[in-house]
Order: structure tokens, then sequence, then C-alpha cells
């Protein structure tokens, strides 16, 4: 197969959310294809393994794309999800920082540095981390109001909300490094 029919397979198998095929498809085109790869396909791969919940092997595909496009606000966020759901909450809060500084109108970095600060909130009862939750929360709702049932209307019922939500996806609050606080 050409270049151009493994991309448009990767993304017809995207499309489908046919993760596993597309992942073999992003496979074959980097084995092919080494000295035409892009950032894009790089990334695509790591996109596979991350909605497969293959958390490290998409971190490892996030570094490739990185060197190639290091200020990438979707691959540092992508990566610093992934890192947040192996618990490396203290690189994952220096990823999501970065992504924030590369560029603040983004609301994927935002609305994972809340998540952040709740599980945080969660471990110290901290009104001041509340505050930092609340602010990032602003963020996201201010860049995309229709965005995970938060509307800032009532901030208490979105945070409850939110450690709802955490608590689904982490059985525990995981260690979350307090020096962590002087930055967003």
């Amino acid at each position: 197969m050409q270049i151009e029919e493994l991309r448009q397979e990767i993304d017809s198998h995207f499309e489908k959310e046919e993760y596993l095929e597309a992942l073999e498809h992003c496979i074959a085109l980097l084995d092919e294809y080494r000295q035409q790869v892009t950032f894009d396909d790089i990334f695509k791969k790591g996109l596979c393994h991350f909605k497969l919940e293959e958390d490290a092997e998409a971190i490892g595909c996030y570094n490739k794309a990185l060197e190639l496009q290091p200020d990438n606000v979707m691959a540092l966020t992508n990566k610093g999800i992934c890192l947040f759901n192996l618990n490396k909450m203290q690189e994952a809060f220096r990823i999501f920082n970065r992504a924030i500084k590369l560029n603040p109108n983004v609301f994927p970095p935002w609305h994972y540095m809340g998540f952040y600060y709740l599980g945080l909130f969660m471990k110290t009862g901290d009104q001041f981390i509340m505050e930092k939750v609340v602010n990032c929360y602003r963020q996201v709702v201010g860049m995309a109001p229709d965005f995970g049932g938060f509307t800032m209307h009532d901030p208490i019922k979105d945070v409850d909300y939110s450690i709802e939500l955490f608590l689904t996806l982490h059985d525990d609050v995981p260690e979350l490094p307090i020096d962590t606080l002087t930055t967003v």
C-alpha cells in the first residue's frame, strides 16, 4: 500500500472507532515509510494507543511526535493525560502547565489541570486549591461552554460532578505533590 492509502485507511478506521485496526496501519506506515513520516503519523499512532488505554505506549509515541513539534499543545495534553492515568501526577502537572503556557486558549489542558487540582483538593480540603479548581473550570467553560456538563452557574454542583467523575476514573485519590501550587 502507498503511504497516502495507508493514511486514508488510518483515518477511515478512526472514523469508525476501530483503533486496533488503525494502529496496525500506523505501524505499517511507520515501518515502511520511515523517511516520510510526519508529526501527524506519529501522533495518530499515539492516539491509537491512547484510545486503547495503552498509556505507556502512547507516551512513547507522543514523545517522538514532540521531537518533531515540541510545542504541539494537543500532543502535550494527551501525554499529560496518559501520565495522569499512570498516576505520574507531578509530570502530568508540568506537562499541562506547559501546554497552558504555550496556548492558554485551548481548553483540554485546563480541564485536566482542573482534575489535577480537584484530586489535590480531595486530599487536602484546602479552599485555596478549590479556587484553582474553579478557575480551571471557568477557563474550560469560557472556551467550550457545552463541554463536560460544567456550567459555572453553580460551581458547587460542577465540583460535585467533577468529584464523582474523578472517582469514576480513579479508584482512590492518587498521591499528588502539594509543591506545585505556584503555577496556573
